[in-house]
């Protein structure tokens, strides 16, 4: 009887351990695939919108170059074909200004996620009221440049009604360009002002996430420390590093729960560009 009930015992201790186990398997993957579907629907928007960029010299993008480098979290804005918030029910035309960046508000209720500004345009002398699609202006003229003409497309904190949130879990945003000639770039252009999106067959963003349980645990400003502690891309970067980088950083970090450090989530992801018009 004894011998039994060592037996039963040492039966009971092992089928709980091994459901215990099952159980925190369970537990990270759902996190995993919380993550995931926080981030994947992000990349598949960005996807669309570089999908359909207007890719012209006589129009304005506002992307990173030498001496627009944006420390931290990136900002991205250009003309796309595609639909968005459109001003007027008339005069609407194909094209939208799109934008992305990590709002960096700390009063605003997407603060450390990702909005997206589809901000719809009409055609150009349609109306005296609303701005129409802008072509960059010859030299000497009056800029029309978008950081110019929509500073809220180039600020990370500066509301419009435009901005949607399209990443609640995404609180760090990075990108980087792949050159036609196969070389990789945080920026070949001096300036915005000096663009040629012909120099570029793809660009490159880096994105980190992390899943509604474990940003339950941390705060805010936490979250923001973390993110600061994501390098950006350098011209030294090969394929592959930054990402690789960034979990070097994650593993250092003290005074934050290791389960949280543990459930964010990296992805990066190659958006390739359409010959250019």
């Amino acid at each position: 009887m004894l011998v039994a009930v060592a037996i039963l015992t040492l039966l009971i201790l092992l089928f709980a351990r091994f459901l215990n186990s099952a159980s925190t398997i369970t537990t990270l993957g759902t996190k995993r695939i919380d993550a995931d579907s926080s981030a994947r629907p992000l990349l598949d928007r960005m996807g669309v919108d570089f999908s359909q960029m207007v890719k012209r010299s006589d129009v304005s993008y506002f992307v990173k170059t030498q001496t627009n480098t944006q420390v931290g979290n990136d900002q991205i804005a250009f003309y796309s074909a595609v639909t968005g918030y459109y001003p007027s029910p008339s005069k609407q035309s194909p094209v939208s200004l799109v934008a992305y960046r990590v709002n960096s508000d700390s009063t605003s209720p997407s603060y450390n996620k990702v909005e997206r500004m589809g901000k719809g345009l009409i055609w150009s002398g349609a109306s005296p009221t609303y701005i129409p699609i802008l072509f960059l202006a010859p030299a000497g003229a009056p800029t029309t440049t978008i950081d110019n003409i929509w500073p809220a497309a180039t600020n990370s904190s500066t509301s419009d009604s435009d901005y949607e949130l399209v990443g609640p879990h995404v609180f760090r945003f990075e990108y980087y360009y792949l050159l036609t000639m196969g070389a990789l770039s945080p920026g070949p252009w001096t300036s915005t002002n000096t663009v040629a999106i012909k120099d570029v067959a793809a660009i490159v963003v880096a994105i980190a996430a992390i899943d509604p349980k474990s940003k339950v645990l941390v705060t805010n400003s936490q979250i923001a420390t973390i993110a600061g502690s994501l390098s950006d891309y350098t011209a030294s970067m090969g394929p592959g590093q930054l990402l690789a980088g960034w979990q070097s950083a994650l593993d250092g970090i003290t005074g934050i729960p290791r389960q949280v450090i543990s459930n964010i989530r990296l992805y990066e992801r190659y958006f390739y560009l359409s010959p250019t018009q």
